[in-house]
């Protein structure tokens, strides 16, 4: 708004809109619109993606679980072992819809996301989800019911599961890319999101193999069925973990150098109300516990140690998710700073005053 002050116009603010423009951004001025639902579609798109990715490596390498055979319809025998090691497709589509659950019933959404992929990386993720869901559970599920199909048409086969793969590590990806995209929250438009979840979707992925390998040992009652992909995976977890933590290091020391709201971001993981979910559930969960516990299990070989690693590992990185989006606080938009340049210089561009007559 303006006044006219002798014969000149001064721009002025309202009292409420200045002090906002003259304070330092706060821990309160943090996005609350994605919560727990988007860190859940995050977290578990992550984890499916990277499990297939890790299953279908470790089938490569000759690490696949030993059959396990079910007549299911007359001489219809099904392998159900695949299922313990090749379910990231199902875990990414609960995640999905998750995803669809936060946004609510809305018709044009198909629509809108297969038309809208060059504008939209909401749109992009739904094409990029949907092709490994669909591909990834094909795959699955032919390993499942026909188990013979593979060895039929190993080169179709695996031309497959390499299309599987690129897609899974898309979706890893894409993830990380989607808080990318969001550009007024210096936490989320972060260079380092996108290859930070790659890494942890492969980490979690890795440990939640590992789960479903100790499973099929339990439920073969033959313990040993899984030593070598168990160990396998724990071996590449402990790359995994460095990693990780190098990028999660990186990305806090650009936060802190970076603009205002990104600089509070960092403060509230690292001193601030998020402090115990941090050092506690990403430093701690994430990756300091299950580093320790991966080196010493090298010697000890104990499964009861790889699964408290794994559990650590699947929970620290739902931990690095939510926290990211918990501590994603709001730049100013255009216009806003348009209003805060008006206040701190109000005579500028202001121009005479209308003649009165």
């Amino acid at each position: 708004m303006t006044e006219v002050a002798g014969t000149e116009r001064v721009w002025t603010v309202p009292a409420d809109l200045a002090a906002r423009i003259h304070a330092e951004p706060r821990p309160a001025d943090a996005q609350s619109s994605w919560e727990l639902s988007i860190a859940g579609y995050l977290y578990l798109g992550g984890l499916g993606a990277g499990a297939f990715i890790v299953a279908t490596v470790a089938g490569w390498l000759g690490l696949s679980l030993a059959p396990t055979g079910a007549a299911v319809l007359g001489d219809w025998v099904w392998d159900w072992s695949p299922a313990l090691v090749l379910w990231g497709p199902f875990v990414t589509a609960l995640g999905a819809s998750l995803l669809v659950f936060h946004l609510g019933r809305n018709r044009s959404l198909f629509y809108t996301a297969c038309r809208n992929p060059r504008t939209s990386w909401l749109a992009r993720g739904f094409l990029i989800l949907t092709a490994f869901i669909v591909v990834g559970c094909l795959l699955a599920l032919i390993a499942i019911a026909a188990p013979s199909w593979p060895d039929r048409l190993p080169g179709l086969w695996r031309v497959a599961e390499v299309v599987g793969v690129l897609l899974a590590s898309a979706t890893a990806v894409y993830t990380g890319l989607l808080l990318r995209s969001i550009r007024f929250i210096p936490a989320w438009n972060a260079t380092l999101i996108p290859l930070l979840f790659l890494v942890s979707a492969i980490s979690t992925g890795a440990m939640g193999v590992t789960v479903g390998a100790m499973l099929h040992g339990y439920l073969t009652g033959d313990a040993g069925s899984a030593h070598d992909l168990v160990r396998w995976l724990e071996a590449l977890e402990v790359p995994l973990i460095t990693t990780e933590a190098a990028l999660l290091a990186l990305y806090i020391g650009r936060l802190r150098r970076g603009k205002p709201e990104g600089a509070l971001a960092a403060r509230t993981w690292l001193s601030g109300r998020w402090r115990y979910g941090f050092w506690g559930g990403i430093v701690g969960l994430a990756l300091a516990l299950p580093f320790v516990l991966t080196l010493v299990n090298g010697a000890l070989g104990s499964n009861t140690v790889a699964l408290a690693a794994a559990a650590s590992v699947l929970t620290g990185g739902f931990m690095l998710r939510a926290g990211i989006l918990a501590v994603g606080v709001k730049e100013a938009p255009p216009l806003y700073r348009l209003a805060e340049w008006r206040a701190r210089h109000p005579k500028v561009g202001a121009g005479p005053a209308p003649e009165r007559s």
